[in-house]
């Protein structure tokens, strides 16, 4: 007699959920990149709010994912262009130099 065989646990296989966040998040990266605003060194941000986005696909109501998710979309948004800051050029143009003001010369006596 042979001993019945083990039924073997099948294994869960959890299939990535592409809603809207997602798609969004994959048009945004898209845009970006179309734009010149995104690179390779650019990755990890890019990985972090696509694996944020299916989270909240995945748990819409878990309000700490939707602060991270803003987070990183607001990250991405910020990447730079390597083109003119703006805010950096008014900076330096509201910036006054610091030091001590010149002493005035002593006026010479007329004859």
């Amino acid at each position: 007699m042979t001993a019945p065989k083990k039924a073997t646990p099948r294994k869960r296989t959890v299939k990535p959920t592409h809603g809207r966040n997602r798609t969004a998040v994959d048009e945004m990266v898209q845009a970006l990149a179309a734009t010149g605003r995104l690179e390779q060194v650019d990755a990890a941000r890019v990985t972090a709010a696509q694996a944020l986005a299916d989270a909240v696909d995945s748990e819409p109501t878990n309000a700490s994912l939707w602060r991270e998710y803003r987070a990183a979309l607001e990250t991405l948004r910020l990447v730079d262009d390597g083109g003119p800051d703006e805010f950096a050029k008014l900076l330096a143009d509201l910036s006054a130099e610091v030091g001590d003001a010149p002493k005035p010369r002593k006026a010479k006596p007329r004859n």
